[in-house]
């Protein structure tokens, strides 16, 4: 059996046997959709040049069968090219051996320029949403993009705007780009002069659209608006109805056209109100251009192409207030060409006076042409072909090379944790120079859990995100699946990971290369063998003895030996104190030599970096159908307006959409359209939801599969959807989408279409009709019935029953013994003990579901999912109001540290991962004897880990559920610490221990376990206790004497400790 063509693997394969054929250049366009923008441009400029009349041109497309593609190349011209489909092996051999690759996006994450290959990336578009590293809360959004724009040898600027833009916050291409950026104007600009020169407006007529030569065309391009390319049907019925409402205001006035997002293109050529005015998906949008009188648009940057015209441009964007919230933009409102309205209806009044506004805008308009298009005169293509394939200048081409005076430094920081590593790491990046340095932080895609670590970094920071499988051969995969389970270097492809780093870095050459976790062995590779002129790797810890830990049965660090191993390829191992120096010295000796070894100890902040709030305070979810109680309607412009814009009648037959809801000062208000027409804001009040009334029925006789990509939920009784409350339901998509689905009938509906579903073996309700995918129709199909019937009995499993949402907050019996990962009948699901958990606090809950009689309780302590607990260990429910209040527990525990502050009863706290070496447990039992000796004291432990659950259950086993708090991971210690009178630190061994060091800023008294790092930090103990032994008895008698002598220490120094650190950092980094 032949196995299926791999784009990658063949790639990697062939990467370095396939010779550059210097005459290839291979061109693509948004991704093969089209043969369009500034690559054609550059193509047409090419191709009837004399002087380049050997050269191959090779077209990347997805369908070599559909001839449209072809629309924008003249007929005299279409034998100069060749297509290629889209990851074919033909695409592949193309881009191997094609000197010249063209582009106005990006290549796959596979691909990886070769030594003699010419990149150019024209891009495809003036910038005028934000972009890469400026949207905050798209934190990896930039990982393919900055990968290809630092491997090109040539990047396309239409004007200083994108220049800066792409140098600086956008992308930061500043200090590491190694190319040329060409700030010349667009190629593609041409295409509009050079059709306008010769327009007879015949190529819109030509295309088959109807339209009157004798009248102006009105051409709308809105920008892309959904979330979901599979189903934007939202958009589509809005954008027919707005569109009917201009060609009924304006028959045999203008021509209404309408270019759409290729997202969108394909559902609405469909529709037969709109495929008249439709302008092909394949026809260049500068071309369109051209023939262009009126542009309407929204935020799409095709109105700056569009300045070079002098013709007026009109702007829609009735979804402004949100989609700026959520995208932000460059440039002002005000400073805007045009008018930017928000409604149909304000478009319609403006073009009706058209002659007399457009003088009102001529000011900005010309002076966004100086600023945005001053480079744009027909000639741009023929430029940069001159330079880029002849090396000649022009004075209007401005060559610009970016600095690269600044020391390249590359860290990979492990996966930015809650954890110690991570907090040193921040520290350590906030303290450098970085007028001095050029930073690149090396790492994985954010997981949501640490997302906010991301956001704290230094903003000067560059992120690179690990992108794509990786490029290896079949063998080379092979050959590191045996280094990984083996820990073995000499079974590492080296060669491989050579070449990946390469494409994952875009062959930038780093002057300094750093693992600053220093934990993994996958990792650790990547700088090792990386091309930085010099590289080193952290030591945090006793790294033998991490290797060595056991937790739960697992050795979580096995793979360090690997890590070991790779020593030999880095010039510096550091360890973070001389104590952790000396002890890896000596249990490492095997893997790393004396000239190797070096230190610097963590830096040490109190302040926390700033991270910027991305929510939505206000923002509530009411979205559905609704009617007007009222017929007479009042509309706000905008959710904040304190005034009334307009007020009319609507049919009590009105659809009634709302898309986005506010809370502004206790009053709710409503973004509405009415019959797919957009009006504005109303107040929520004037409104009521509509049920789920059937509109239409229809009977069907297929079946289905279920998406899997999303979950939804089977209802027994058609729901209604209504925003404030969610319905009882019967089972979750996810835990039956083994099955075959029945599509009994399909109903259309005023909140959009259900379909009523059976499996056939027991499970039958209603499911939103987006859920299906896969129909087969079983009509007269007997055979096939039965089949499927057959594939469901074998696969059926256990199923919910019911599925409720109610939110109440309750106890746990003392009797409960399990807590379980999902409700026990699932598949996957985990019992643990449940001895740890806390029988006085208040838990919460938001979803019950039920198997055979038995009821299942989702259960939440303090926001976080703990597990599933059965409804018949539950001792009472408590109000709801308490459901609430424990939305910001910290906060509650230190009111009540204030309070115990304030009685004077002494406050010890330990700072550490919930982790065997950390040694909690045999602190709380010599807090036990404390407290049975009668002193009345408190105690906090801050972290999380492994050891949580049974550190609970110790708490509960001694008797101290009152004294003892675990606060989990807090974010920034010092709001804990600054009120607490001792730091306890039993630790089996240390790396340096930061927790410490920040207690010790804050002047706590210090009691540590006798380790060497702990002996280090307090200077024999010059600041602080140190006892001896690891029992609880010398730990107790330390407490005891810490109580006796509080004030009997000398307070440390920060400041001196991290002005010192950050000399040895300057040495470090400049040796």
């Amino acid at each position: 059996m032949l196995s299926k063509f791999t784009p990658r693997l063949y790639y990697t394969e062939f990467y370095e046997t396939q010779k550059i054929t210097s005459n290839i250049v291979l061109y693509e366009s948004r991704d093969g959709s089209a043969i369009t923008d500034s690559p054609l441009a550059l193509f047409l400029n090419l191709v009837i040049r004399p002087e380049f009349e050997k050269l191959e041109h090779i077209w990347v497309v997805k369908n070599k069968e559909n001839k449209k593609l072809l629309i924008n190349i003249p007929v005299s011209l279409r034998h100069r090219l060749k297509l290629v489909e889209r990851n074919s092996q033909e695409y592949v051999d193309y881009l191997l051996t094609a000197k010249y690759l063209i582009t106005n996006s990006t290549f796959q994450s596979w691909f990886s320029k070769k030594a003699g290959q010419i990149y150019i990336n024209t891009w495809h578009g003036t910038p005028l949403k934000q972009m890469g590293f400026d949207l905050e809360n798209q934190v990896g959004n930039t990982q393919n993009v900055l990968r290809n724009l630092l491997m090109t040898d040539y990047f396309l600027s239409p004007n200083a705007h994108t220049t800066k833009i792409f140098r600086g916050s956008g992308y930061k291409l500043e200090n590491l780009y190694s190319g040329e950026i060409l700030e010349t104007g667009y190629p593609r600009i041409d295409l509009t002069l050079q059709a306008q020169e010769h327009n007879k407006k015949q190529i819109l007529k030509n295309i088959g659209l109807v339209l009157d030569n004798n009248l102006p065309n009105v051409i709308y391009m809105p920008t892309w608006r959904g979330g979901d390319t599979q189903n934007p049907s939202d958009s589509l019925s809005q954008l027919v109805a707005e569109l009917e409402v201009l060609k009924q205001r304006f028959s045999g006035v203008f021509n209404i056209l309408v270019k759409v997002h290729p997202y969108l293109y394909n559902r609405v050529k469909q529709h037969p109100g709109i495929s008249s005015i439709l302008i092909p998906d394949e026809v260049d949008t500068n071309i369109v251009l051209s023939e262009t009188d009126i542009l309407i648009t929204d935020f799409s940057s095709v109105f700056f192409d569009y300045l070079v015209t002098d013709k007026p441009i009109i702007f829609y964007s009735w979804d402004e207030d949100i989609y700026n919230k959520e995208r932000g933009l460059y440039m002002e409102q005000e400073s805007l060409p045009g008018p930017v309205l928000s409604t149909i209806f304000e478009v319609a009044d403006y073009l009706e006076a058209l002659t007399y506004q457009e003088t009102l805008y001529r000011k900005p308009y010309e002076a966004m042409k100086k600023a945005f298009v001053p480079y744009e005169d027909g000639a741009v293509s023929q430029r940069v072909v001159d330079y880029i394939f002849n090396q000649v200048t022009n004075e209007k081409l401005k060559v610009i090379k970016v600095k690269t005076d600044k020391k390249k430094l590359l860290f990979y920081p492990g996966n930015l944790a809650n954890n110690g590593i991570t907090r040193s790491f921040m520290n350590l990046t906030q303290a450098l120079d970085y007028q001095k340095y050029d930073v690149t932080v090396f790492v994985n895609t954010p997981e949501s859990l640490f997302l906010e670590n991301y956001r704290k970094l230094n903003k000067n920071i560059r992120l690179i995100f690990r992108t794509g499988a990786p490029n290896f051969t079949q063998a080379e995969k092979k050959a590191h699946d045996r280094a990984n389970s083996t820990g073995k270097i000499e079974n590492i492809p080296i060669k491989a990971f050579q070449r990946e780093t390469k494409r994952l870095l875009s062959g930038v050459t780093f002057d300094l290369a750093i693992d600053f976790s220093g934990y993994s062995f996958y990792w650790s590779k990547y700088i090792a063998f990386s091309d930085a002129k010099k590289k080193l790797i952290f030591q945090h810890n006793d790294l033998y003895e991490e290797m060595s830990k056991e937790v739960e049965g697992r050795y979580p660090h096995a793979n360090l030996s690997g890590v070991f191993e790779l020593y030999r390829y880095f010039d510096k191992v550091i360890s973070v104190s001389e104590a952790l120096k000396a002890v890896n010295a000596q249990k490492l000796a095997q893997y790393v030599g004396d000239r190797q070894l070096e230190v610097l100890p963590n830096l040490i902040s109190l302040e926390q970096p700033p991270v910027l709030l991305h929510g939505e305070e206000e923002r509530v979810h009411l979205e559905g159908i609704y009617s007007f109680s009222n017929p007479t309607v009042e509309v706000y412009s905008q959710a904040t307006s304190e005034s009334v814009s307009k007020i009319f009648t609507v049919s009590k037959d009105s659809l009634v959409k709302v898309i986005a809801s506010q809370d502004v000062k206790g009053n709710l208000r409503s973004k509405i359209l009415i019959d797919d027409i957009y009006y504005g804001w109303v107040e929520h009040s004037q409104l009521k939801f509509s049920g789920n009334d059937i509109i239409h029925e229809k009977k069907a006789t297929k079946v289905a599969s279920l998406i899997k990509k999303k979950n939804f939920l089977i209802y027994r009784t058609m729901p209604d959807f209504s925003p404030d409350k969610r319905e009882e339901a019967i089972v979750e998509s996810k835990d039956v989408k083994q099955y075959y689905w029945f599509v009994k009938k399909v109903v259309e509906t005023r909140q959009g279409k259900l379909a009523y579903i059976s499996n056939m073996v027991g499970i039958n309700g209603w499911i939103d009709e987006k859920a299906l995918t896969r129909f087969h129709s079983i009509k007269n199909k007997p055979h096939l019935t039965l089949g499927f019937m057959i594939h469901n009995l074998r696969n059926r499993k256990v199923a919910t029953e019911k599925i409720s949402f109610e939110k109440f907050s309750f106890k746990i019996k003392k009797e409960m013994q399990f807590i379980y990962t999902r409700p026990e009948p699932l598949e996957f699901s985990k019992k643990t003990s449940a001895l740890a958990f806390d029988r006085q606090l208040d838990y919460t809950t938001d979803e019950q579901q039920r198997f055979k009689g038995q009821t299942w309780v989702k259960t939440y302590q303090n926001t976080k999912f703990i597990g599933w607990i059965k409804s018949s260990d539950i001792q009472k429910e408590v109000a709801l109001s308490n459901f609430e209040s424990n939305k910001n527990p910290l906060e509650k525990e230190i009111k009540q540290i204030k309070t115990y502050q304030k009685e004077g009863i002494p406050q010890f706290v330990n700072v550490a991962r919930l982790s065997p070496e950390k040694n909690q447990k045999l602190l709380l039992e010599a807090f036990n004897e404390l407290i049975k000796s009668g002193i009345k004291a408190k105690l906090y432990i801050l972290g999380t880990g492994a050891l949580e659950e049974e550190l609970r259950a110790k708490i509960i086993e001694l008797n101290l559920t009152n004294e003892v708090k675990l606060l989990g991971q807090v974010e920034n210690v010092s709001t804990v610490l600054k009120y607490m009178d001792y730091f306890v630190f039993p630790s089996l061994y240390e790396g340096q221990g930061m927790a410490l060091l920040e207690a010790m800023a804050l002047g706590l008294l210090p009691i540590t376990s006798d380790i060497p790092t702990s002996r280090e930090i307090l200077k024999e103990g010059y600041y602080g206790i140190i006892y001896k032994g690891n029992d609880k008895e010398e730990l107790l008698k330390a407490m005891r004497q810490a109580l006796r002598q509080k004030n009997s220490y000398p307070k440390f120094d920060l400041d001196t400790y991290n002005k010192k650190v950050k000399e040895k950092l300057q040495i470090i980094l400049e040796k």
